[in-house]
């Protein structure tokens, strides 16, 4: 009785964590009476609590919907400083002249198919290149965060490159005005293709209305503010203000006082939720040989071979390997030798969906006449992606284990091969 009461709350926990949240924060903000006078030197670190409990600690990116800095010189610097699975800390530093307001929008999210990448405070800007960890994050935008200016600037940032494995964001450098940038803080929110609808860079030079847009589902939207084409004449001020109906969207960004501040901005619609699923790949077919070599002594124990692609594996090790989108279906060649006494037990995934019945399996007694076992299979993906795999070779095993970034990271064996004692 005790072990059910403890499967149904454990159960009831994982029924009520939460995936995703969002809200505004006034921690930041004069005109709201919490004691905010941000220059010379002060600081102020503010504790969010989010709407429920994670499952895991979620990744968190900002946005600045209200901003009112002054003129030259000013340094706003902000930063997340810690994030746990029931809230999140912001610190924020203003160093010269005051900062009024910088009302921040927060997302929070727990979905590997979203990557956020944190470069708080940047002294001396340039383009810089960050490692990512999903190979299928081909999209993104970077939104601001910080700034430290001494006079007139103008920048643009955007991403300039994504990779397999990188992405890179740019800085404009506008000859006699990037001088005058000495810091700059973002974040770059990458993604699945899936993760983002990208409405495009809007270059503002006067008070700014969006167009009516429809609501998407599932979706939050942000505006990315991404540059700032400043003459250092008047305060930078911006400020979002929303009309919302049921099924539309639209806004107007501008100063509320004294004259406008030239500024780029992007509409994003994020996903919070996801329609597609990221699996593993599935054996659709396989063909099995068995034959005699006469003389064994110089063959590998496992011999791998990704056919097509040169990729040949013959040594004890553990090694990694990214499968391109494009290949599909991804045949394989796998040769083992069976020496007498010994037998080959071999799973191959087969269905991601089914409870039972999941692998391809097999079992064959080696024999001094049948002394050479090869399987031949071929791999299907459910949808264009890329396929990073782990191959793991030891004396007597190989295992290819596909790592997915779905809504959680997971590392799932495709194949798994074991040469035992009869």
């Amino acid at each position: 009785m005790l072990s059910y009461l403890i499967q149904f709350v454990l159960i009831q926990r994982i029924l009520n964590y939460i995936t995703f949240d969002s809200n505004l924060s006034l921690d930041f903000d004069q005109f709201t009476g919490s004691g905010f006078f941000c220059n010379s030197g002060y600081t102020k670190t503010a504790t969010i609590n989010f709407s429920g409990e994670f499952e895991n600690v979620p990744q968190v990116f900002l946005t600045q919907e209200w901003i009112d800095f002054t003129t030259a010189q000013t340094q706003i610097e902000l930063q997340i400083i810690s994030i746990s699975k029931t809230q999140f800390s912001m610190k924020v530093y203003c160093g010269y002249n005051r900062m009024t307001t910088s009302m921040i929008k927060w997302f929070a999210i727990d979905d590997q198919r979203i990557e956020v990448i944190n470069n708080f405070n940047m002294v001396n800007p340039d383009d810089k290149t960050f490692q990512i960890k999903n190979p299928n994050a081909q999209t993104g935008f970077v939104v601001l965060t910080s700034i430290h200016y001494t006079g007139a600037i103008d920048f643009l940032l955007s991403i300039s490159q994504i990779t397999m494995h990188s992405v890179t964001v740019s800085i404009t450098k506008v000859a006699g005005k990037f001088t005058n940038l000495k810091q700059i803080g973002y974040q770059v929110i990458v993604g699945v293709e899936e993760a983002f609808i990208n409405l495009g860079l809007k270059t503002v030079m006067g008070a700014f209305s969006s167009d009516i847009l429809a609501i998407q589902p599932n979706r939050w939207f942000a505006i990315a503010l991404q540059g700032f084409n400043y003459p250092n004449s008047r305060n930078i001020r911006i400020k979002a203000v929303f009309t919302n109906t049921v099924s539309t969207l639209s806004y107007t960004w501008g100063t509320w006082y004294e004259t406008e501040t030239p500024n780029s901005h992007s509409q994003i619609w994020i996903a919070y939720q996801f329609t597609k699923s990221y699996k593993a790949l599935e054996c659709f077919s396989i063909r099995i040989s068995r034959k005699f070599v006469m003389d064994l002594t110089y063959l590998p124990t496992f011999s791998l071979e990704f056919v097509s692609l040169n990729q040949i594996y013959t040594t004890i090790g553990n090694f990694n390997y990214l499968v391109d989108k494009s290949i599909s279906p991804l045949l394989m060649a796998i040769q083992i030798k069976c020496l007498s006494g010994k037998k080959i037990q071999a799973k191959f995934n087969k269905c991601n969906s089914c409870s039972i019945q999941k692998f391809h399996t097999f079992q064959y007694n080696c024999l001094n006449q049948m002394n050479y076992v090869g399987f031949f299979p071929r791999f299907n993906q459910a949808f264009k992606q890329y396929n990073e795999l782990k191959i793991n070779i030891y004396s007597s095993s190989l295992e290819i284990t596909q790592i997915i970034y779905d809504q959680k990271v997971t590392e799932q064996s495709i194949v798994d091969i074991q040469i035992l004692n009869q």
